[in-house]
């Protein structure tokens, strides 16, 4: 019986080991992996294997081959700046990825009494939930589920695959401004039903933003994200000390 290894197609190992190489910064950000000939000669495979595994590194984020200047090794992680509101899908549109929703479910739900105290609501209200897979240049990168009290979207149940940014939905459809969010932030591991869903190997690192959302002071929206660690970052800025 054959191994599992020889079973992989020669353009996946060099694509492997490649993006390995630029995890690891041996090819650091800005800088430019070797040549087609020397990765030939490297991996010991022809220009078709190459040209694979480089179109499908293309393909991931992770280089930009400009012809006849070289293959340049790109910030593949995009950075949400959380000293202003912004959605998911704002900060990856801003990067330059093309944005889409995988999938789309609104309902009518009943969420957990932390969520209900953070919106300021009764125990057993029922508040409208907007579950999706949000996809990143046709990648799936986060699992987003939003809870949103009802008197402030009427209709919305009508509103499934109508939009890709919940924010910029809710500003122009029902005239809601957005002037404050807090979030919190925190690392685990991928379970088989994330992995599965995000394309990711069990174990994989994610990151798990839990988002209050303000009108003027007023809680309007709780959301669960949970991220691809391996193409998302977030950056805070602070100044002074007490």
């Amino acid at each position: 019986m054959k191994s599992a290894n020889k079973r992989i197609p020669s353009y996946m190992k060099v694509y492997n080991q490649i993006k390995d190489l630029i995890l690891n910064e041996t090819y650091p950000i800005g800088s430019f992996v070797p040549r087609e000939p020397d990765l030939c000669n490297m991996f010991d495979v022809s220009r078709t294997t190459v040209r694979k595994a480089m179109a499908l590194l293309e393909q991931e984020g992770f280089v930009n081959i400009q012809q006849g200047s070289g293959t340049e090794v790109l910030d593949r992680k995009t950075t949400q700046k959380l000293n202003r509101v912004t959605s998911f899908s704002e900060t990856l549109e801003a990067k330059g990825y093309t944005v889409q929703s995988k999938s789309m479910h609104i309902d009518m739900f009943i969420p957990s009494n932390n969520i209900l105290n953070d919106l300021n609501l009764p125990s057993e209200n029922q508040v409208v939930r907007i579950q999706r897979i949000q996809l990143a240049n046709n990648q799936p990168i986060a699992i987003i589920t939003n809870y949103i009290i009802p008197d402030l979207v009427p209709g919305i149940l009508s509103d499934t695959g109508t939009f890709v940014s919940l924010y910029k939905h809710l500003e122009s459809k029902y005239g809601i401004k957005i002037t404050a969010a807090r979030d919190t932030i925190r690392a685990r591991s991928a379970d088989f039903l994330e992995s599965e869903l995000l394309e990711l190997p069990i174990g994989s690192p994610l990151l798990i933003d839990y988002r209050i959302t303000y009108s003027l002071s007023k809680p309007i929206e709780a959301v669960v994200m949970i991220v691809d660690a391996s193409k998302y970052e977030f950056s805070i800025s602070l100044s002074g000390r007490p």
